[in-house]
């Protein structure tokens, strides 16, 4: 199974659409797209604004259906169904600043209103956190990048990229994120959190290049692959 998260930096699904089936992914997290204009087979989106929202994607034989989001959980940290040779509840992320809870308060916050997902069967939290353990410093301690990494952890979610590469959080020399599309301003804030048992069927963990996907975006993608 193949999975991908990539902030796609805004503009319209149809001028995305070819960038995304280059991952040929199972299934996909997209922020920062626009509503797709017609309606597309394996395709939810969700957002407040129709030009700046997240489309979560399923390609065949797997699918994609929306699941109950608590009216308690800051933006966004959405359900889904993912249906297919491997089944998982898919917590789609994309977490904002300019609320109460913002950026990874927010992730922190609602791994707790959903605790009993990670209790009912197989999860996946993936997406832009925009976060990283080297801000811990700027958000409260229960909430900041360790404590969300901690609570995964204590659900037996972990982060695929740290545990195929063998590195901490904070250390990461492989960057998903290039503030203003500089190279030189790397940060690694997209992360795919799964289940311990099918982190130890990792077959490939991948960032894209910044050569590869400046034009696109000032992200680049998330690639995992596991035999889950």
């Amino acid at each position: 199974m193949r999975l991908v998260t990539w902030n796609a930096g805004r503009g319209q699904f149809a001028k995305k659409v070819p960038w995304i089936e280059h991952l040929q992914a199972d299934v996909a997290v997209i922020q920062e797209i626009a509503r797709p204009r017609t309606e597309h087979r394996g395709v939810c989106w969700f957002g407040l604004n129709p030009n700046q929202g997240v489309a979560v994607l399923a390609r065949p034989p797997y699918s994609v259906t929306p699941l109950p989001e608590s009216p308690d959980a800051p933006k966004y940290f959405v359900p889904f169904q993912i249906k297919g040779p491997t089944e998982f509840t898919l917590f789609a992320v994309w977490t904002l600043g300019d609320q109460d809870l913002r950026y990874v308060r927010a992730a922190t916050t609602a791994v707790d209103i959903y605790d009993q997902a990670f209790k009912s069967g197989p999860v996946v939290v993936m997406g832009d956190f925009n976060s990283n353990t080297i801000w811990d410093r700027d958000h409260p301690g229960h909430l900041n990048h360790t404590a969300l990494v901690a609570k995964l952890a204590e659900r037996g979610v972990g982060s695929a990229f740290h545990t195929q590469r063998g590195t901490p959080h904070g250390e990461e020399r492989e960057h998903t994120f290039f503030l203003h599309r500089n190279p030189a301003k790397g940060y690694h804030i997209d992360y795919c959190f799964m289940p311990t048992a099918w982190l130890q069927r990792l077959k490939h963990v991948d960032v894209g290049s910044h050569a590869a996907w400046y034009k696109a975006s000032d992200h680049t993608p998330l690639l995992v692959e596991t035999e889950a």
